[in-house]
């Protein structure tokens, strides 16, 4: 496994990977005291629908006229098996039935191709109306003018105000800039824990009672769950995920989030502190193989659907993917929430999959853009049971339906606890550093102090 090499080849995606907050560049953003409101008592249609996990309602009934004439639209998408079939098999068909005079093209793209076919579409003017932001990319294109502000109306709220308190505390905070909303969510994640209770039981445990808390917990969980042919390992507890700078950065900063540290201070970096290195430490006591592995970065849970790892971590949405890869895990695992270093001041990261509308398309074209985005965000329910994808519009997990999705209190447990990626207009110089740094504490045994250091400086320099 070779960390460097794989970073040269992702060079396209992590050159947007280095986005920041909707604020100060190089800080943390604080939340605004629009989402810490409460939710008003009277709440929109939209919300209502929203919250029951119902269809969304027509744009006359929000009172958002849509153009009358022949309107094509293009949306270009991340790729993901579930999201894409949802898409073509019911969300366009629908909506082409309720509007007869609408086309959207859809394309599903690899993250990787897609991100650059923006890069150079949206530099050149010829971007799609309608495309996919993950957040930590937000502050680059609030600095550009590239995003078109949503409008409150469009999704059935009076003002932004109330369009914020539709949702979870906070949740919203990072689309926020200037005083407008530039994103809607359809997918915000954090990570829990999923056990393969076969494999549990096979090795004399319960997947419930002996479920893992802390990390020490773990440690003892793969000294019984990792097995070898000689001296091969053929299955292990847990194992971080290889499959990317993308998984490998997150999960440090869930762990030096955990060990009481930050990324950085006013611009300049402070993972290389005390809790950075404690952050290692951690990390290198869960390491059973690493270069045991057939994860990738377009299947980054096969060794989990091949009940090679009994354990592994991931967002809500992955236990739809584990099981389209191996049907047979289906009802054969649990989830639990995040494992945490100190379970009674839990922590982990956040982040999201949001639509967005490119500023520089025609009015008319917005509309229907903002329209679709209505209609496709308004089915939280339905996104759940297809997807596993959470949308963060509040009240609809406590509807009946809702809680007929498996795990869904502990997936909005550990959404609740999730803290945002570190916030710079440098993410890739820093996504990469730590990176290059794990793969030389964990592939050649550098010293974590020595190894963060020299990613610290490599990011300052970078940065400057």
């Amino acid at each position: 496994m070779n960390l460097t090499s794989r970073f040269a080849q992702l060079q396209v995606l992590v050159v947007l990977f280095c986005l920041a907050a909707a604020r100060a560049p190089d800080t943390p953003a604080a939340p605004p005291k629009a989402a810490e409101s409460k939710l008003a008592e009277s709440k929109p249609a939209g919300a209502k629908r929203a919250a029951a996990g119902a269809a969304a309602p027509s744009a006359a009934a929000r009172q958002w006229p849509l153009p009358s004439g022949e309107i094509t639209i293009n949306l270009w998408d991340s790729a993901e098996q579930t999201k894409a079939r949802l898409y073509k098999e019911t969300l366009l068909p629908e909506y082409k039935k309720l509007h007869p005079n609408v086309t959207i093209n859809y394309e599903s793209i690899s993250t990787g191709d897609m991100l650059q076919k923006l890069l150079v579409a949206l530099s050149t003017g010829t971007g799609p109306e309608l495309f996919v932001l993950t957040d930590w990319f937000m502050p680059t294109y609030f600095s550009k003018n590239l995003l078109d502000p949503v409008p409150p109306q469009a999704f059935g709220y009076k003002s932004l105000q109330e369009m914020v308190d539709g949702y979870m505390p906070g949740r919203l905070d990072m689309f926020i800039n200037g005083g407008k909303l530039y994103a809607i969510p359809y997918q915000m994640n954090s990570y829990s824990f999923f056990l393969n209770t076969r494999l549990f039981k096979k090795a004399g445990l319960d997947p419930i009672k002996d479920a893992p808390k802390t990390w020490e917990d773990i440690v003892k969980l793969n000294a019984k769950l990792t097995k070898k042919e000689g001296d091969r390992v053929v299955q292990k507890g847990f194992e971080m995920r290889y499959a990317g700078d993308h998984w490998l950065a997150p999960m440090f900063w869930s762990l030096l989030y955990q060990a009481g540290g930050d990324v950085l201070k006013e611009g300049k970096p402070v993972f290389n502190q005390e809790a950075g290195v404690k952050a290692f430490e951690i990390w290198k006591t869960l390491t059973v193989a690493p270069k045991v592995s057939k994860n990738t970065s377009s299947s980054p849970y096969q060794d989990f659907a091949d009940e090679q790892d009994a354990i592994m971590f991931g967002p809500p949405n992955s236990g739809a993917v584990i099981e389209l890869l191996n049907p047979k895990l289906k009802g054969n695992y649990v989830v639990v929430p995040f494992v945490q270093l100190n379970p009674d001041k839990p922590v982990a990261v956040m982040y999201s999959f949001n639509l967005v509308v490119n500023i520089k398309t025609s009015d008319e074209k917005k509309k229907v853009a903002w329209d679709f985005i209505q209609f496709a965000t308004g089915q939280p329910t339905l996104w759940m049971e297809r997807t596993r994808m959470i949308n963060p519009v509040k009240g609809w997990y406590e509807t009946p339906a809702a809680k007929q999705v498996p795990f869904i209190d502990i997936f909005i447990k550990d959404l609740a606890h999730g803290r945002p990626f570190p916030r710079t207009v440098h993410y890739n110089e820093l996504q990469g550093a730590v990176a290059r740094a794990t793969e030389r504490i964990i592939f050649q045994n550098v010293d974590p102090k020595r190894s963060l250091d020299q990613a610290a400086d490599e990011f300052a320099r970078a940065s400057q």
